[in-house]
Order: structure tokens, then sequence, then C-alpha cells
């Protein structure tokens, strides 16, 4: 009995010692250029440079979507992006949080891919008068994307060197035109310092824990977006787009759910049609009927704790606008606030052109397991 006690506590040692998480900060300079990817930008290539900050911590623990991702690492930040062009495309300000995920490691060396996502202020935007170069950007406020490689050589003292290739995003998601998005290849050095560490004692339930894996849903959404022009001015936005979606999924793991659903689509801007001769942008539908869409799609939703990254694929079975449209696709996120009700934030696109985005609330119905109705009318009896 004796010899097994030395062991009973070194087990228990490597329990407490797996529940820490480590807080980081990190500096990062890059540079590079921008990517003129459409015709009629190629007076937009010029050099770029920046830097960021980022504070991240990482939880080692035994949680399952810890252990399953390869203990992520999870982070915000803030970054400075000059474009190289001060009078046509100015400055860049982003507020960011990001994830960097382990996809290989050793005790000296890792590799991880890491994805940035927020929102961006620009200092200078089209203009048909004092800035008609600028077709990248319309609108002062966009959303923020970027994603690279994420290659980590581990110093003494907590340190770390890192090199990352990146591609980096800003657009407003066709909301005001001209935008035809600005992209950026760049590759920058960063140096990170681990500043505490510290012992993580919460117990962490896995919201779908206790909940039948058959999912019903309902979401809809309501933005704006300008999608004709003539030439490359825009009409000034503000035409309603709107999602109303119903479906099903099943969730056949922790990490991931397949499902179906039926699509209500409205898009104001399939009134008008563009000709090119001097007719111009025309009225062309003025009913409800033959401006509303249906379709039904299919897809997957990869699963990390309440957050679902959705991927759909669908087609239309009612389509009058724009007939020769008939494949569409969803790419975005949801997040689950509670068991019953989520945010939507995702783009609805044909091919790699978006149409606009979706954002609103949706709803979730999920039987709870004997064992989630024995938990929830214990607590509340208590």
């Amino acid at each position: 009995m004796r010899k097994l006690l030395p062991l009973f506590f070194l087990l228990i040692l490597c329990q407490y010692a797996l529940a820490q998480r480590t807080h980081s900060i990190e500096m990062k300079l890059y540079g590079g250029s921008t990517i003129p990817h459409r015709a009629g930008m190629e007076s937009l290539l010029h050099t770029t440079a920046g830097g960021e900050l980022n504070y991240y911590f990482c939880t080692h623990s035994d949680n399952f979507y810890d252990v399953k991702y390869r203990f992520p690492q999870h982070g915000f930040g803030v970054s400075y992006n000059y474009l190289g062009s001060p009078k046509v495309l100015g400055s860049a300000w982003s507020a960011y949080s990001f994830m960097d995920f382990d996809l290989f490691s050793r005790e000296h060396f890792r590799l991880g891919l890491r994805v940035n996502a927020g929102l961006a202020y620009l200092t200078r935007r089209y203009d048909r008068v004092n800035n008609p170069e600028n077709l990248a950007i319309s609108t002062p406020i966009c959303f923020y994307f970027s994603a690279g490689l994420d290659v980590a050589f581990r110093l003494p003292y907590g340190f770390e060197l890192k090199l990352m290739p990146m591609f980096m995003h800003y657009s407003n998601g066709a909301v005001l035109k001209p935008n035809l998005g600005l992209n950026q290849g760049v590759i920058s050095i960063a140096l990170s310092k681990d500043i505490a560490q510290r012992d993580y004692t919460k117990e962490r339930r896995d919201y779908a824990e206790g909940l039948s894996p058959h999912e019903a849903w309902i979401f809809g959404t309501c933005a704006t977006a300008d999608e004709y022009s003539v030439g490359y001015e825009g009409r000034g936005g503000g035409f309603i787009c709107s999602t109303v979606a119903a479906g099903y999924c099943y969730q056949y793991g922790k990490i991931g759910k397949v499902g179906a659903s039926f699509d209500m689509f409205y898009n104001e801007n399939m009134k008008y049609y563009y000709f090119n001769d001097q007719r111009g942008l025309t009225l062309w539908y003025d009913k409800f009927s033959e401006i509303v869409k249906f379709g039904i799609a299919a897809g997957h939703q990869l699963v990390y704790r309440r957050f679902e990254l959705v991927s759909y694929v669908g087609v239309y079975v009612y389509n009058k606008a724009w007939a020769y449209d008939w494949v569409y696709f969803r790419m975005g996120a949801k997040y689950y606030m509670t068991d019953f009700m989520f945010l939507n934030l995702s783009l609805k696109a044909h091919g790699f052109k978006a149409r606009y985005i979706e954002c609103g609330v949706g709803f979730s119905c999920r039987r709870w397991k004997r064992s989630r109705l024995q938990e929830y009318f214990s607590e509340h009896i208590q």
C-alpha cells in the first residue's frame, strides 16, 4: 500500500498540472504587397507594411475540445496596416479575435494555422471626384480577415520566434459599391512571451451534452447591399436583402453536424437589370413573386464548443429573377448564446461572387435527455 501512495499522488499532480492556462503577448511586424485581383485595379499594386499587438491564452486541460483540437490558442489583437499609397488607399486600423490551431508540434518547433477575423477602419475610400482610383473600398468600416501558417521556434524563458506567410482581405460585403475588395500577401516576423501561467479549475460543460443529436432550427436575417452599379459607381446602397431558413441537423459526433435546409431569399437588387447601352440601370421587376427565391441546401457544421463553422450548397427550386443562377452557397458561422438560441453571420454567394451578408438570430429545438432534465430540476428545486 505504501508503494502505491507515491504513484497515487503523482497521478493527482499530473491531472492538476494539466489544468493550466498560459497567458502570452505577441508583437508582430510584416511587409508585403497588395494583389490586383480584378481588372481595373492595376494601379493599386503597392508595397505594404504594418504591425500587430496580440494577447492570447492556451488552456491545457482534459476537456474534449482542448484535446481534440490540440490545445488551440485564443486571442485578441489590434493592427496597423500602411497600404502603400497615402492618397489613394491610406491606412487600415483593425481590431479582431483569432485562433491558432496546432498542426504539428515538437519540443522546440511548432507549425500552426492562424485565422483572424474582425473589423477595420480605412482612412481612404472611393470618391467619384477626390479619389476615383480606389475601386477596392467604398466605406470606412469594413470586414477584416486574414489567415496564415504559423512557423514557431520555442526559445528559453517562454519566448517564441515566429515566421508567418499571411493572406489578408478587406471588404464591406457589397453593402456599398464599388467594393472589389482589397487583398494582400505578406510575410511577418513575430516575437511572443509567456507572461503568466495559472491553474485552471473552472469546470466547462459542453453545451450539447445531454441534448438530443436531432436538431430542428430556424433563422431570419436582414441586411442591405448594393448589387448593381453603373460602371464602377454604386447607387448608394440601402437595398434590403433578407433570408428566412428552416432546417434539420444531425450531430454525428462532438465536432460535427450534417444537415439540410429550406431557404427563402429576398434581394431588392434583383428588381433591376443593367444594360450596356444608353438605357443603363433599369427597373425590370416590381412584384414580390418575381424577386423572391426558394431553394434547398445541404451541408456541414464544424463544432467547437458553442461556435460552429457552416458550409452549405444549395439549388433553387423557384427562381425567376436571374434564372441562370441555379446554385448558391452559404459560408459563415453560428454561435449558440443558449442551448436554444444562436447568432448567425454568413455570406450568401454564387460561385466566388458574394451577394449579401446574412446577419440575424436563430432558434434551435432539441430535446433534453433524461440526465439533463434531472440536472435542471435538481438545480431549481434546491
